[in-house]
């Protein structure tokens, strides 16, 4: 042993890490999330708000699609549908789908920017609010291009307007070029081709950087970028027409408290009064801090946190200001501490990551140029919206296998009445697929300094929904499509006739006719929603449920349920069929396949749908049991296309179930659980059948858990997706529900014995499918347990 001689100093402190304060909610709310697209899903979706009040959305599909699409709602968002013509994004150039932003100008042009595949930025522009776009999707002038952003200098005219565009060129930095607003759809400039703005090639060296705004009281360009302790900002001041031969300065905010910035993008907004607001995460506490300047990045304040508890961890913050002194802002945030990219993967990992739960959070900083500033915080997501890892390297999550299915931002918007809009993905779903939905502030102060005051919908009579909205398609090159009468929902309601059954009840504008519209080859009515459920790996899942009803050619109805199961866990093998993926459980479209037979009724008359469903047939919800963001909605479909053709889609709702049968007989107030696992012998050839059983009862009364099993001398693969049924004995458990056999849907029957002491015989596993597939036998190379 080697002898060693010196000092030590023995520091001791005390608990965990500095608590986070907490802050009042200022009584602001957010009503049910609005489904933004029912199948599509987006990573880091844009929102941006016209001056007519309507509000667009974007999003890239991934570069494995080269695509990239624009939703739009001219509801204040009570629904939305897709721009893009034939559901392709604006440039329909052979790559893309990798960033993407959009803007309008007060004249109602729009235009879009999408990332060609790192090698060049494509622009597009519209005239006629979405219908017809014109591209250019060579409008960077060097390739090796990231992160382009958008930002519009508003003139008297079209001609006197002005469009940035900035994207980092890898290698060297930040470029920003401009282009004219556009005049007309015969216009072949504006909006389409740019030049350098600067008078140097690049601005900026920092990376990455957040989106670049103009301020129009001041009349300054700024461009936020990420240095290793601090947002450096690219500054120039824009005389009014000027387009080139600005003149670029760094200013620097104060150094962030914990002394590293990160977790992707800093924000930057400036207010009416042209104070400049800068926001950021520190990635070494993983606190939100604001930091404001009255005099154009001169003087700044001392960085403020403004996140508090249960928001400990936090990412992808965006800031909109409004009135002098306010500014909302916009965050991820869970309770557990830690570094964002070491939780456990949902990719790897599902059970684990749940684990970690992520919720949207809203805040609002009064008084924030004064010193005695207010600060409000609110859940703005009713449920989580992700779990575990979120990998936040950027194009690095894809060498390193991170879980970057959120992308690297979300945003927030203000309307006319000051409400804030958010634009989120929702990975909570049984899929982990990036669900578009929209969140609205529907109660308390506003950015711009108005009160909002909630109205509580009645859910026991459903929703309305105006006439008149069901045109198929909604944009294309020929305008707006007619109405469908039958696709014109009046009205969605949701009831219980008794304990163990769901009727949803659709009111359309007529029934008269079913025939489908002009290319559709039929239509389907559906109603769905998310409830704490359980996934297809056993793990915690808001999981996507629905009912429904489906006409081809005009013919008579069928009436259907079904929730979907996603791509095998860690593998993604088999697919499953509630998602198309592109990848191993890279979700990309959800699809609401027919899996059970309902009872419904057609009133082509009163132009009323019926549908009723046994709960074991979505996921046997319980006693007071949320359904969020109920939603119907109608489609046209063609033949073998995955991607519906929408038409019509009421507001969002939230449903609790009343009282309702219990699927186990476990009591209440009473955690019951079976597991277990090893193999019976399946034949005569003393083939295994392997199994693998952990299924567990809450107080509550909700089923949660998996079984596997796998013969080897056939070739089964199965696994459960939902356990609807759990019934208890002394030495027996018995579950059924619907799994997937070899990647096909099926329906299942499992009992299990225990018979504790070996001297009291053997356990056993029996296992019966909807296929016609069953075996059973004795209990080997491992043991059952109810506990």
């Amino acid at each position: 042993m080697s002898s060693y001689s010196g000092s030590a100093v023995l520091s001791i402190t005390s608990g965990g890490p500095v608590p986070n304060p907490t802050f009042p909610t200022g009584g602001i709310a957010f009503g049910p999330a609005t489904v933004v697209d029912p199948q599509r899903t987006e990573g880091e979706p844009l929102v941006h708000i016209d001056k007519a009040g309507n509000i667009w959305e974007s999003g890239p599909w991934g570069f494995s699609t080269a695509q990239g699409f624009v939703a739009r709602s001219t509801d204040r968002g009570d629904s939305f549908h897709i721009v893009s013509p034939n559901g392709l994004r604006p440039n329909p150039a052979a790559t893309g789908g990798g960033d993407s932003d959009i803007i309008t100008d007060n004249q109602g042009n729009a235009y879009f920017a999408d990332l060609e595949g790192l090698l060049a930025v494509g622009v597009a522009v519209s005239n006629d609010q979405g219908n017809t776009w014109r591209e250019n999707f060579l409008s960077s002038t060097l390739p090796l291009d990231d992160r382009q952003w958008l930002a519009v200098d508003n003139g008297a005219t079209s001609a006197s307007t002005t469009i940035f565009l900035t994207y980092r060129q890898i290698p060297e930095g930040s470029q920003v070029l401009s282009s004219p607003g556009s005049t007309g759809p015969t216009d072949a400039v504006g909006g389409f081709v740019y030049t350098n703005a600067a008078t140097t090639n690049f601005v900026a060296k920092g990376a990455p950087c957040g989106r670049l705004t103009f301020d129009p009281v001041n009349r300054n360009l700024y461009l936020p970028c990420l240095q290793t302790d601090h947002v450096e900002i690219a500054e120039a001041h824009v005389d009014p027409g000027q387009r080139t031969g600005l003149q670029f300065s760094l200013v620097e905010t104060p150094k962030s408290p914990g002394g590293a910035v990160g977790h992707l993008f800093g924000s930057l907004t400036v207010d009416r009064a042209g104070n400049i607001y800068v926001v950021w995460v520190d990635t070494n506490n993983n606190n939100v801090y604001l930091s404001t300047s009255p005099d154009a990045g001169t003087n700044w304040s001392k960085p403020l946190q403004v996140n508090g508890n249960p928001a400990n961890t936090n990412v992808m913050p965006w800031a909109i200001a409004g009135t002098t002194g306010t500014v909302d802002i916009v965050f991820y945030g869970t309770s557990t501490r830690g570094d964002p990219n070491s939780f456990p993967s949902w990719l790897n990992s599902r059970q684990a990551a749940t684990s970690v739960k992520w919720f949207t959070y809203f805040v609002q900083v009064q008084g924030a140029t004064t010193l005695t500033p207010a600060i409000f915080q609110v859940q703005a997501s009713e449920h989580p919206t992700d779990y575990g890892q979120l990998c936040t390297q950027g194009l690095g999550c894809t060498v390193t296998g991170g879980d970057r299915t959120l992308a690297d931002f979300f945003s927030v918007a203000i309307d006319a009445n000051g409400a804030a809009h958010i634009i989120i993905d929702d990975l909570t779903n049984q899929h982990h697929g990036a669900a578009l939905f929209e969140l609205t502030q529907v109660a308390g102060p506003t950015a711009i300094g108005t009160t909002l005051t909630q109205t509580t919908p009645n859910t026991a009579t459903g929703v309305t929904d105006p006439s008149g909205d069901a045109q198929v398609p909604h944009y294309s090159p020929a305008g707006a499509g007619p109405n469908q009468a039958a696709l014109d929902l009046l009205s969605v309601q949701l009831s219980q006739p008794n304990k163990s059954h769901l009727t949803v009840t659709l009111q359309l504008a007529s029934l008269a006719s079913l025939l489908p519209p002009a290319g559709s080859n039929g239509v389907i009515w559906l109603t769905r929603w998310q409830f704490l459920s359980t996934g297809d790996g056993g793990e915690e899942s808001y999981r996507i449920f629905y009912m429904g009803a489906n006409s081809t050619a005009g013919g008579t109805p069928t009436f259907f349920a079904g929730t979907g199961t996603s791509a095998a866990p860690t593998t993604g093998v088999p697919p499953g069929d509630g998602c198309i993926t592109t990848s191993p459980q890279n979700c990309k479209i959800i699809v609401y396949p027919n899996e059970e037979v309902e009872k419904g009724t057609i009133n082509t008359s009163k132009g009323i749908i019926t549908i009723t469903t046994p709960l074991s047939d979505i996921g046997s919800p319980i006693t007071s049991d949320t359904l969020f963001s109920v939603t119907a909605l109608t489609f046209g479909y063609v033949t073998g296309d995955p991607i519906l053709r929408d038409a019509d889609a009421t507001r969002s709702f939230d449903y609790v179930m009343s009282q309702t049968s219990m699927p186990s007989n476990c009591p209440t107030g009473t955690t019951c659980k079976v597991t277990g696992g090893g193999y019976i012998i399946t034949d005569p050839q003393q083939d295994h059948g392997s199994f693998s059983n952990e299924v567990t009862v809450d107080p509550l009364g909700r089923i949660g858990g998996k079984v596997a099993y796998q013969d080897h001398a056939t070739g089964l693969d199965f696994r459960t997706a939902l356990i609807t049924s759990a019934t208890f004995g002394s030495t027996t458990v018995s579950v059924q529900g619907t799994g997937t056999a070899n990647g096909a849907a099926t329906s299942f029957q499992i009992t299990v014995q225990d018979n504790g002491d070996p001297a009291s015989g053997p356990d056993n596993f029996s296992i019966t499918l909807g296929t016609g597939y069953s075996n059973s036998g004795v209990v080997q190379g491992g043991t059952i347990e109810i506990h």
